[in-house]
């Protein structure tokens, strides 16, 4: 039986030890990677109307990339895809995998919603939500 990364958390501390505010990345079997369980000295940050201070936010965002740089050098594949005014891509794998059990992270610089769709053995294909020019990298874990 092979064991399967269902989560991976990383906790960070952003912030002077008086001042400080600590927060979750997680990252899920489907390559989605969030952030929660900010807190600061007070306990728990569940209010909506509460903000962070920017060097907070900018923590997170570094944390965020940092996390998806360690997941993707876990992975088994990956590489760019160079969208041109499309809307998908197929990735076609050089050696097809024993399943259709792997996951793929994609990520873009770009605002638009991706997905994956017609995952095979073989290969997979990266959707974009509208016609976009860009790149998409991914990372497909076995």
């Amino acid at each position: 039986m092979a064991a399967t990364l269902i989560l991976a958390e990383f906790t960070y501390q952003s912030g002077t030890s008086s001042e400080a505010y600590y927060f979750t990345v997680v990252y899920d079997q489907q390559g989605n990677v969030s952030v929660r369980n900010i807190q600061n000295a007070y306990g728990l940050i569940i209010d909506s109307m509460t903000s962070l201070p920017s060097s907070v936010t900018d923590d997170i965002c570094t944390a965020t990339a940092q996390v998806e740089n360690i997941m993707a050098a876990t992975s088994a594949i990956n590489g760019t895809l160079a969208f041109a005014a499309e809307n998908y891509k197929d990735v076609v794998f050089a050696s097809a995998l024993s399943s259709t059990s792997y996951r793929v992270q994609v990520t873009s610089d770009q605002f638009v919603p991706l997905r994956v769709i017609n995952k095979t053995t073989t290969g997979f294909t990266v959707q974009a939500a509208a016609t976009f020019t860009g790149n998409v990298g991914y990372d497909v874990f076995i």
